[in-house]
């Protein structure tokens, strides 16, 4: 998984919490206005949704960059769930803007760090790049050393080449 990706999904984490932090908030205050003051019970039913869904998305993202995010690819589904209970609920949040800009972030690795010694490390395994040049001398040096025969050295090298 992309790290850019990964770390827009974790801080629209982060700005669930306080986005549930404030609807707790609201929902105390709904309480504890006077009740000529209070508004329609309809927004603090919305508020509890949203607490809800604030909630559920939390949960669905963090099982979404679970594993650092090794198992992203096999559950998209929680990711895009998410999303749109996400947008659905809360429309003009911190959240939803950086789920939204996430989606359009790919999550593919594009870049493969290169060792020192020429070698590149994909996912703790060690790829080895050669070069004709070496797998030639490689060849020439079995067969001298009487590992393979000529024909087998002439095939190998028709193969490079």
């Amino acid at each position: 998984m992309n790290t850019t990706k990964k770390w827009l999904i974790i801080t629209a984490i982060f700005f669930s919490f306080l986005s549930i932090g404030w609807d707790i908030y609201r929902i105390v205050l709904w309480f504890l206005a006077e009740p000529q003051y209070r508004t329609s019970v309809f927004y603090l039913v919305f508020d509890f949704i949203t607490v809800g869904c604030s909630i559920a998305i939390i949960v669905l993202l963090t099982m979404a960059v679970w594993k650092n995010g090794k198992l992203f690819r096999s559950r998209y589904g929680c990711y895009m769930t998410a999303l749109v209970l996400s947008i659905t609920f809360k429309l003009f949040t911190v959240s939803t803007a950086l789920l939204v800009i996430s989606m359009f972030v790919s999550d593919w690795e594009w870049i493969t760090p290169k060792k020192e010694d020429g070698n590149v490390e994909i996912d703790d395994k060690t790829v080895i790049i050669k070069d004709k040049e070496s797998e030639i001398a490689r060849l020439r040096k079995l067969k001298e050393e009487g590992k393979i025969s000529e024909e087998e050295f002439q095939k190998e090298l028709m193969k490079l080449l």
